[in-house]
């Protein structure tokens, strides 16, 4: 279970997550994340949408750029970014030559346990892959199976990449993704769901 407490760190960019609260705290309504931001990291997840629930971020310290709507954005300690349903963004990134830090809260429309738990497993997994030398330049994995398997999740909770359509990507995870669970792929794994703190 991932719960309050849990950390993850993207070994690309160094971005180090802690979950602050998870789905036993806010009742399933989502998420809080804090996420600390070396100096100069690149955005660490690519460019998305979700369509049932809001995302906002808070810089509690540095300075970031952030993409809305397709625009870029600036930043710094003591904004609030807000980020609604259905519209293309990309997570707050550090511009600066300190550590930037930020708390994501995910609220969702409606009570969804399985959703916090299996979107963080998503990225807990991806990152444990990437150490491994399995994921691609864009932060995706080389496996079209465990791509399709990761994909499937994703878009099972309303997450999309925002350069690809959405009905090409329900028609991926409907099919391959079928396929890939059938084969044995999961979009998470145990040895990927432990805490860095305890690796």
């Amino acid at each position: 279970m991932i719960g309050a407490g849990f950390t993850t760190t993207d070994p690309v960019s160094g971005t180090h997550t802690t979950v602050l609260k998870g789905d036993r705290e806010t009742k399933g309504m989502g998420w809080e994340l804090e996420v600390r931001c070396p100096s100069s990291s690149q955005a660490h997840i690519l460019e998305h949408i979700h369509t049932t629930w809001t995302e906002t971020f808070e810089i509690t310290s540095g300075s970031a750029n952030y993409k809305l709507n397709g625009e870029v954005l600036s930043a710094s300690a003591g904004d609030i970014i807000v980020m609604p349903p259905n519209q293309p963004h990309v997570h707050p990134w550090n511009i600066g030559r300190t550590e930037m830090v930020y708390r994501q809260i995910n609220q969702f429309e409606k009570p969804s346990p399985h959703a916090a738990q299996d979107v963080l497993g998503v990225f807990a997994t991806l990152n444990g892959l990437s150490r491994e030398g399995k994921l691609d330049q864009r932060g995706l994995p080389k496996n079209i199976l465990q791509f399709a398997a990761s994909l499937r999740t994703l878009v099972k909770h309303g997450g999309y990449d925002a350069q690809v359509p959405i009905p090409v990507q329900d028609f991926i995870a409907g099919t391959l993704g079928r396929l890939a669970e059938a084969l044995g792929y999961r979009s998470s794994y145990p040895k990927y769901l432990v805490s860095d703190s305890k690796v």
